[in-house]
């Protein structure tokens, strides 16, 4: 699976692209199991009035309704963008075991965020969830600063 890190990473930025003149901040994220797409989705926040729908939280969603099922063991979620503490959560609510970044806070030099890191808030609440990190992150994070500059966002 490590070698399609990069083709699952560059199916997430395209997504992200797609969407990146919704008004919404352009992030995406896939669910895969056993090399198959399970669930995708985008950062809806601003197009759904919803503060939650993260695009984490949107893939886990689409990957819940796809399987059928509340538990998602077995499955690993790409993101565009390292998961904030609340998709974090919803990540090992979900049973997904393993999550592979593109981008973190630390290489947007965030300060919204504090010290907050995915793999630390893991440690911290005693979680067991691999992750990997640095696939595509030059053009995740290009993708995130470019959008921030246009649009005088951060978030």
């Amino acid at each position: 699976m490590a070698k399609d890190h990069g083709n699952w990473m560059d199916m997430a930025l395209s997504l992200a692209r797609a969407v990146e003149g919704s008004g919404n901040t352009p992030v995406a994220s896939i669910v895969v199991r056993d090399g198959i797409e399970i669930g995708r989705g985008t950062n809806e926040v601003t197009t759904k009035r919803n503060p939650i729908l993260h695009a984490e939280i949107v893939a886990i969603q689409d990957a819940c309704r796809r399987t059928g099922s509340a538990t998602l063991e077995g499955a690993v979620l790409y993101s565009t963008m390292e998961p904030c503490p609340m998709c974090a959560w919803a990540i090992t609510c979900a049973g997904v075991k393993q999550v592979v970044l593109g981008a973190r806070h630390a290489d947007l030099k965030r300060t919204d965020m504090g010290a907050y890191a995915f793999d630390t808030f893991m440690i911290t609440t005693g979680q067991d969830v691999a992750l990997v990190s640095g696939i595509r992150t030059t053009e995740c994070v290009e993708l995130r600063r470019e959008w921030s500059a246009r649009t005088g966002r951060v978030v």
